[in-house]
């Protein structure tokens, strides 16, 4: 453990990038060589302090005993060019050089993801176990070596094709074209394809070409990363029109598109909505109306203990929040209650593995999913 405690400073970007230290526990399907218990909890650290081990939450709470996780390699797509925003588990594919499944509600991610291999227990990637894919990722068994660590690079192809990578590292975020310091597009003087020698393994999570891809850039991703409302309820969404899927309250109904459905605080079965799973298969997060109270963390997601986190302006008095390699540091929030992970194609150096941030729930054309067996 590297950080409990350390939240905003909000002055300036700044990178905190080290090596994160993993060992494995092996067989035991018990969580006795952890030196700190109750890790699993939003915003309580139990026992937990800088320097002590802890076993990883993506591996308790249900998925005790597991041998471990298998990540989708490339963000899920859709094996039918008439894509839609539905629950079809039979649709999936994990293939390079497609197109991602995007504009997908969350609970059709979800149930998609979870009837796709029932027997391996299949599901949507939850926030902690996309953290559990960033530590390995900042750790000896990914990209850090002899304490010298690189970024991710990032899927930069506005097409959203899986599997490909940036020619040139960006150095700036969006800025509303391709530029020099982050260009982004189709040419292939600007993205490769992930088996191009030029870019071999630079877009993997262990820099070689047996890694996972799409994890910076491509679409962003989203995560089950589950909001409470201020009575302790499941959230489904921001309001009718863009939520989730799910049985559970509308945090912002009086933001509705829909003037009918602006006193709507509910979305129900009657409305189409699906209950949740059990709770092994999502991480619930406290209830806040401010992004940028990151305590509310699950120690081991990769958010909150990322921090120290920057600011920085970039113009009409707007800014970034800034992460790990600057990436993109934004908690779910009451009118944006659920979580999405990797950035985009067109964001530059604010995509990577360690950016997050707040988005309604619904079907959008920048978001997509993953799938991960624990068998």
């Amino acid at each position: 453990i590297f950080n409990v405690t350390n939240y905003p400073s909000l002055t300036s970007v700044t990178n905190q990038v080290k090596t994160i230290q993993i060992r494995f526990q092996g067989e035991s399907t018990t969580d006795t060589s952890s030196e700190c218990k109750s890790p699993n909890k939003s915003g309580d650290i139990g026992t937990c302090s800088v320097g002590k081990w802890m076993t990883h939450p993506a591996f308790v709470d249900g998925f005790e005993g597991k041998k471990g996780m298998w990540v989708g390699k490339f963000e899920t797509s859709h094996n039918s060019s008439n894509v839609t925003n539905e629950m079809n588990p039979d649709a999936i594919q994990i293939k390079p050089n497609v197109t991602s499944w995007r504009n997908i509600q969350v609970a059709n991610a979800f149930y998609s993801s979870y009837d796709y291999k029932r027997e391996l227990d299949s599901h949507l990637i939850k926030n902690t176990e996309w953290g559990a894919v960033a530590y390995l990722t900042q750790s000896q068994y990914g990209r850090c070596q002899n304490g010298i660590c690189s970024e991710v690079r990032a899927n930069n192809n506005d097409n959203y094709m899986t599997g490909y990578a940036s020619v040139h590292e960006p150095t700036c975020g969006y800025t509303g074209d391709s530029r020099d310091c982050n260009a982004y597009g189709t040419d292939s003087n600007i993205t490769k394809p992930w088996t191009d020698e030029t870019t071999l393994g630079l877009a993997s999570t262990t820099g070689n070409v047996s890694g996972i891809y799409d994890i910076s850039g491509g679409a962003w991703e989203y995560v089950m990363g589950v909001l409470m409302d201020n009575n302790g309820m499941l959230v489904s969404g921001r309001h009718s029109t863009w939520n989730g899927g799910f049985i559970g309250t509308l945090t912002y109904p009086d933001d509705d598109g829909n003037i009918n459905n602006r006193n709507k605080t509910l979305w129900t079965i009657a409305d189409g909505g699906v209950s949740y799973p059990e709770t092994k298969y999502f991480d619930l997060y406290q209830y806040e109306q401010t992004a940028e109270r990151y305590e509310r963390r699950i120690l081991g997601d990769a958010t909150g203990e990322m921090g120290p986190f920057g600011a920085k302006d970039y113009g009409s008095g707007s800014r970034i929040i800034g992460s790990w390699y600057a990436d993109d540091a934004w908690f779910i929030v009451k009118w944006s209650p659920w979580f999405a992970r990797g950035g985009r194609s067109i964001w530059g150096n604010e995509s990577g593995i360690f950016a997050f941030t707040n988005t309604p729930g619904g079907d959008a054309e920048d978001r997509t999913f993953r799938v991960v067996l624990s068998p």
